[in-house]
């Protein structure tokens, strides 16, 4: 329960803090989007480099989370996609959008910053962005994008593969494990710099996460209630199991990184995927009602596991 009080509460209060300014009108929805830019393009990246960058390249434990979470990110895509299609009668394109908002989690405005924050995550926790942010984001947008705009499955992956690469959060994470791989000194004014803008990234996150949820209209849950009983269910509760399930056939015996998988598969949908199906016009009520839905229940799924975990 102390784990609950000293990073989950304040962790919640700069959110609603976020939320409160939203609804108050003392900052609008342009305002969401600047510090999302910010955190997105500068500080985020930052502080993942500084993360990577000074420690030592990865071991045995990291390649078992990472292998830990592609099953059950694996697992939970093909079942969302399967069981969309059979329950609701989706389109494979609306289907794949199903699956997408079932898998992707918010670690990035969410995860992290309480990563950040308990000694020993933030390491294994990076490592397991890696993994979604190039494998889940590369599956889930081939799923997603209508065939015209990539013709064969496996071309549309690889292209979304590609553009990951360039994204500023994998970019940040590979440039840091590439800069340790090299064995070059991470100290003085330059570690200060990536500490100092790396710290604006978890509080500004969670604000512009509270600013968004209040300046962005969502659908009444009763009318998705269905679709989203189900990405729910699929994201906070099967996902988790297989990881943890996974992560224990594999060996994986420092309690930090069993605690840092658990926090990444008990973060609600990330606001990705209402982006991803706004952007190919399909599913967006089903995605913003899901991000809306999660969030919530987050605030028990993150509790347990840090009561667990932590």
């Amino acid at each position: 329960m102390n784990a609950v009080i000293a990073v989950a509460l304040p962790v919640f209060g700069i959110i609603a803090a976020g939320l409160a300014a939203g609804r108050l009108g003392a900052m609008t929805a342009e305002d969401s989007q600047a510090l999302n830019k910010f955190v997105f393009r500068f500080a985020m990246p930052a502080a993942l480099f500084g993360l990577t960058a000074g420690t030592a390249p990865p071991g045995r434990e990291d390649l078992a989370i990472a292998g830990a979470y592609a099953i059950a990110a694996f697992v939970s895509l093909a079942a969302a996609y399967v069981l969309s299609q059979s329950l609701f009668r989706l389109t494979k394109q609306e289907a794949g959008a199903h699956a997408f908002a079932s898998t992707l989690g918010n670690a990035v405005f969410l995860g992290l910053p309480i990563a950040l924050s308990i000694e020993g995550w933030a390491r294994p926790f990076v490592s397991l962005m890696l993994i979604e942010g190039t494998f889940v984001l590369a599956i889930g947008a081939a799923l997603i994008a209508p065939r015209r705009d990539g013709g064969a499955f496996l071309s549309r992956v690889a292209g979304v593969f590609a553009g990951a690469v360039r994204n500023p959060l994998v970019a940040g994470m590979v440039a840091g494990f590439v800069y340790a791989a090299l064995g070059l000194p991470f100290t003085g004014p330059f570690e200060t710099f990536f500490n100092l803008l790396g710290r604006a990234a978890g509080p500004t996150a969670l604000f512009a996460l509270g600013l968004f949820l209040a300046t962005h209209a969502f659908p009444k849950l009763g009318s998705v209630a269905g679709k989203i009983a189900s990405i729910a269910l699929v994201k906070m509760a099967v996902l988790p199991a297989v990881a943890l399930s996974a992560a224990y056939l594999l060996g994986v015996s420092d309690p930090a990184y069993r605690g840092a998988l658990a926090l990444f598969t008990f973060v609600p949908c990330g606001v990705v995927s209402f982006v991803m199906a706004s952007q190919y016009g399909v599913y967006k009520t089903e995605a913003a009602a899901a991000v809306s839905f999660s969030t919530m229940l987050s605030v028990l799924t993150i509790s347990g596991g840090l009561i667990v975990f932590a």
